[in-house]
């Protein structure tokens, strides 16, 4: 199975990332799954991570003094509130379920892996924070599921030492998203062309985790060849959550998914020749050979008897030449439109 099987083949793939957006309440998250799914998501994304596996409680003392001078548990506190038990994750894929819209998860340890495999969801995703934590990666590797991994704070090196670490363990398919880790990210560093440095590098589909403010960089994303996007969701511009500044509302989310597939409509296919749905334009707008002054029967043409003039739909002026010379076979009016049939 890969990921575009478990997409059912759609063109674009919409991921709304609900995240840790839930503040820590199933009511909201389940509202939110909601919203995401008539808003046009194809799937929504959440968090899940045990807060004691993922910090330690040094990292405060860690990163301002480089020593583990002192513990400090706020962080595991606040990250403790925005988790869900194995049963209220059964409520959450329930909800997904009804609404009619994919449910997975970013894993971020080994029991949270196990929790996501005991609800079974079709595919993983790794954030880039994860892209060096190789024991994770095998063990998501063992499940034999698709893998959407984000590249934001990775090396080339990283990204390519993680595709093999999954694929020797037994992922069957990977798709790469480009993402900038700045929360929100200022534009000048979007550096949107490196989805197609990570497509023609890897040899992966290259997605767009967008983590700007609005959804001009994902129609931008679209144009270069994205076709798989995240973005963060919210119930509403006013609603407090974490990932609030780089959250989309429904309106939103629902505008970036049409500018996207605008992006795509205007790229058209590159023929240098104008479309059949120009013709008419065309015809009105371009010129054609016209009767300068009346012509009379043997009269030979020269170029002061032919005028170039709109509408389009006779002989174009770049066949003047052959008119000019010819005898005229029958009366021509001034002003009407030049036949090939009246000369000879």
């Amino acid at each position: 199975m890969n990921i575009r099987d478990i997409f059912k083949n759609k063109d674009f793939i919409f991921i709304a990332e609900i995240g840790i957006n839930h503040n820590g309440d199933i009511d909201t998250a389940c509202k939110m799954i909601d919203a995401a799914t008539n808003a046009g998501a194809d799937a929504v994304k959440f968090q899940t991570f045990v807060p004691e596996m993922m910090f330690s409680s040094y990292g405060k003392s860690l990163l301002e003094e480089s020593k583990s001078y002192y513990r400090d548990y706020s962080l595991i506190d606040f990250f403790r509130k925005l988790t869900f038990t194995k049963d209220e994750y059964v409520r959450i894929a329930e909800c997904a379920k009804k609404a009619g819209t994919l449910f997975f998860s970013s894993v971020f340890d080994d029991a949270s892996l196990t929790l996501l495999e005991e609800l079974n969801v079709p595919l993983y995703k790794i954030a880039s924070s994860e892209v060096t934590n190789e024991p994770l990666l095998a063990l998501i590797g063992t499940t034999r599921k698709p893998v959407i991994l984000s590249t934001g704070i990775c090396t080339e090196h990283e990204i390519d030492r993680a595709i093999s670490t999954l694929r020797k363990n037994g992922t069957p398919d990977i798709a790469l998203l480009h993402c900038v880790s700045l929360y929100p990210m200022p534009p000048e560093r979007a550096n949107l062309k490196r989805i197609i440095s990570l497509r023609e590098r890897f040899g992966l589909e290259a997605g767009f985790s967008d983590h700007s403010s609005d959804c001009s960089a994902a129609a931008l994303a679209a144009s270069l060849g994205a076709r798989i996007f995240e973005k963060h969701f919210t119930l509403a511009r006013d609603f407090k959550c974490p990932d609030a500044s780089v959250s989309l509302d429904p309106v939103q989310f629902r505008e970036m998914i049409h500018a996207c597939r605008i992006a795509v409509a205007m790229l058209g296919d590159g023929s240098i020749d104008y479309d059949a749905h120009q013709k008419e334009v065309a015809k009105s707008a371009r010129r054609s050979l016209y009767a300068k002054r009346f012509i009379p029967p043997g009269k030979k043409i020269t170029p002061d008897d032919i005028a170039a003039k709109r509408p389009g739909v006779g002989i174009p002026p770049s066949l003047q030449e052959n008119i000019i010379g010819k005898t005229a076979r029958v009366n021509i009016e001034e002003d009407s439109l030049l036949k090939m049939e009246y000369f000879e």
